[in-house]
């Protein structure tokens, strides 16, 4: 006796011709669904060239640009992004790319305002500058992460220099607690068309700084209500700690929840600091010398920062990544870090970070020995 399903089933050449439209189908689904996700992202596309590259915006307060001869318009871009008149290097690319004339642009100082377009801002570029540049121009490459004593080292004036940051009229100016303006000298490369004056030099670096600190402040929610010495001197502990720009707010964070919970930064970098040995490594007895900033005997911030940093480093302060991370330590290749939580977890990488090592430091004795 045949059963219901028996009497109902299909045959097999109906379900195969069946089964060949249902995947026909499918794919002429995901051809379409392909189609409308290609055409919303060209969309999107086009939106964001049109709305950063191409729209006229309001012209703002002026930001004083220097672009020096010979620079490449990728190099142009990056100059424009660190004066913060655009967000992306990309976008000056796209307004090259999109430019018909000729025109080149110029050398020079240029006041640029702020709210233009990548094109409008090219534009500007290639009218002329509010002011050329002196033939023979000095120019001063001031890197990040230098103390203020290797800071004066760049000018034929260190002393001159050392005084100059520490005019008490201009450490009031930020209003802060400090004998000098360590740390809140912004590196960056300047252009003089004239040997600086050091009390000149000195002004114009701070004026970077707190240019740079007020877009961050305005660019990151609730950056506000950190304290300027806190951040600065945190920004500078990251700026020696970090090698990639994307652990800096991971080394941010560290530092934060270490503070949270107590514990002391265990920080060479302020050691190093102290003692005036940069690049050397920390002995047993140098972690016991009598110092504000021996982050190894004193719990939380040192007096103040050790260093200058960079704008990425005072962003990681301003705005560190939201994880539970107390350690990190550095992996064989010299950049990068290995974060942990627990101190099991970091004990696991420091041993696999000696082994790693190892090789290396062995082939360095070899060819010292051979010397």
């Amino acid at each position: 006796m045949s059963s219901p399903e028996q009497d109902h089933e299909v045959p097999p050449t109906k379900r195969k011709r069946w089964t060949f439209w249902r995947i026909v189908a499918r794919v002429y689904l995901y051809l379409w669904a392909g189609l409308i996700l290609a055409a919303g992202v060209a969309a999107f596309g086009c939106f964001i060239v049109y709305d950063y590259v191409i729209q006229p915006g309001t012209p703002g307060p002026a930001v004083e640009v220097i672009i020096p001869k010979g620079i490449t318009g990728q190099d142009a871009g990056k100059i424009l992004v660190d004066a913060g008149l655009i967000e992306y290097e990309g976008f000056f690319r796209l307004a090259l790319k999109i430019d018909s004339s000729e025109h080149s642009i110029k050398s020079g100082v240029h006041d640029l305002p702020q709210g233009l377009s990548a094109l409008e801002l090219l534009k500007r570029l290639q009218d002329g500058p509010t002011r050329v540049l002196a033939e023979k121009q000095i120019r001063i490459t001031v890197p990040e992460g230098l103390s203020l004593q290797q800071t004066a080292a760049l000018f034929d004036d260190p002393r001159g220099f050392i005084d100059a940051a520490s005019d008490p009229v201009l450490v009031a100016r930020l209003g802060i607690k400090a004998t000098n303006l360590e740390g809140f000298l912004m590196p960056e490369t300047y252009f003089f068309d004239k040997k600086p004056v050091m009390h000149q030099a000195v002004e114009r670096m701070l004026e970077q700084f707190e240019k740079a600190y007020a877009e961050l402040l305005a660019s990151i929610p609730g950056a506000d209500k950190y304290d300027k010495m806190g951040v600065v001197t945190i920004a500078s502990l990251v700026e020696e700690e970090a090698r990639l720009d994307d652990e800096r707010p991971l080394v941010a964070s560290v530092l934060y929840n270490r503070i949270d919970e107590g514990m002391p930064l265990q920080m060479d970098s302020t050691l190093q600091y102290a003692l005036g040995k940069y690049g050397q490594r920390m002995l047993a007895a140098d972690k016991e010398i009598e110092s504000p900033y021996n982050t190894y005997r004193n719990k939380g911030l040192p007096p103040g920062p050790i260093s200058c940093p960079g704008k990425a480093s005072l962003k990681a302060a301003l705005q560190p990544a939201a994880v539970k991370y107390l350690y990190f330590v550095s992996n064989a290749d010299g950049k990068s870090h290995t974060f942990s939580s627990t101190e099991r977890e970091h004990e696991e990488a420091v041993a696999r970070f000696r082994r790693e090592i190892a090789p290396q430091r062995r082939a360095q004795e070899e060819a010292a020995q051979q010397r």
